[in-house]
């Protein structure tokens, strides 16, 4: 038997026949307490066997709590549950549920701080923002055909490490679109040549005038430029920060073509950087936990990396026309702890 109920019947066994004064309408009346519930009291006027049932909202409360306390008493521990279930339902109310999502949770080591930076490296980034490719060619010192290249490569490095097939594609793709810019490049070399023939028998006949030279830009170009501008305007969000370390790490033209497009890229820099510091802090804490001293060396070198690299892009503006070396080693660095 629940404590409540027990509770409840040894204070009926004791309070009954006890006088109880009931106030209503105006009418006050002494009868001898039966029992009661939430909602009704029963009891039995003196001398006669005829019990009576009154309803508490038809009694003035005010007067019976005050004339029969013992009466009282038990109504109260009757209605006690039914105020903190309706108190808590109140509280739940007006206190709105907390998001599961709001507060991030802490790695508790190296290993989920790691996955952690692994899924955020996965983020979508804006990528570059392309009004006039010459500029950033001019800048960069890139030719055209690298730079839509490794745009392409830097969309695919973006994604979750490419399995050998799609790798295989990828580099077969890259090998057709090399050819195909090779031979609209020759095609205008050998109209320049037959040009340069009907002028030299032109002067010959004693004509001097020279056709004007013209360059033509291949439309395959005026296409990657229109869609890549479709995709920034629609947000697709194709690049992401372990696309840009990828790339970065490997060095090279790779790396001096990617970082042109990533001073051009204001808002994927901030984003980076925001991410860093965000797991450079992590990673500090986690080197001072007490319980973490077998990587407290890894975790600080990892804290110092990410730092590092972080320093290196926050510095980033359309005058820095220079990649810092450190930046490279430091991506392949941090990328070396992701794929442990």
């Amino acid at each position: 038997m629940k404590p409540l109920t027990l509770l409840l019947l040894l204070a009926a066994i004791v309070l009954t026949a006890e006088p109880v004064q009931l106030r209503k309408g105006g009418n006050i009346v002494t009868f001898e307490y039966v029992t009661q519930d939430e909602d009704t009291i029963t009891v039995q006027v003196p001398g006669k066997d005829s019990v009576l049932t009154y309803k508490w909202d038809d009694l003035d409360q005010e007067w019976t709590k005050k004339n029969s306390p013992k009466v009282w008493a038990e109504r109260e521990l009757l209605l006690k549950p039914a105020k903190e279930e309706a108190m808590e339902k109140k509280k739940k109310a007006t206190e709105p549920e907390e998001d599961p999502f709001a507060k991030e949770a802490t790695p508790t080591d190296t290993k989920s701080l790691l996955r952690n930076l692994s899924v955020s490296m996965l983020d979508g980034l804006k990528g570059v923002q392309i009004t006039n490719v010459d500029f950033i060619l001019k800048e960069g010192e890139i030719e055209e055909a690298t730079f839509w290249k490794t745009f392409s490569e830097l969309k695919a490095a973006s994604k979750p490490a490419p399995e050998a097939k799609e790798k295989a594609e990828m580099a077969d793709k890259s090998d057709k679109a090399d050819k195909e810019m090779a031979d609209k490049s020759e095609k205008p070399e050998a109209k320049k040549t037959d040009k340069a023939k009907a002028t030299s028998q032109k002067s010959k006949n004693g004509t001097t005038n020279n056709p004007a030279k013209t360059t033509q830009r291949p439309e395959q170009f005026k296409t990657f430029e229109e869609n890549a501008k479709k995709d920034y305007e629609a947000e697709k969000k194709s690049f992401a920060a372990i696309g840009y370390f990828r790339l970065l790490a490997e060095g090279g033209v790779k790396a001096k073509t990617t970082w042109a497009m990533l001073r051009r890229a204001p808002d994927d820099r901030k984003a980076l950087v925001t991410m860093l510091r965000k797991y450079e802090v992590m990673a500090g804490e986690l080197a001072e936990k007490p319980d973490a001293k077998a990587s407290r060396n890894d975790n600080l070198a990892l804290k110092k990396h990410l730092q590092n690299a972080a320093d290196s892009i926050e510095k980033v503006n359309r005058e820095t026309l220079v990649m810092e070396l450190r930046l490279s080693n430091d991506c392949q660095t941090i990328l070396s702890h992701l794929a442990k």
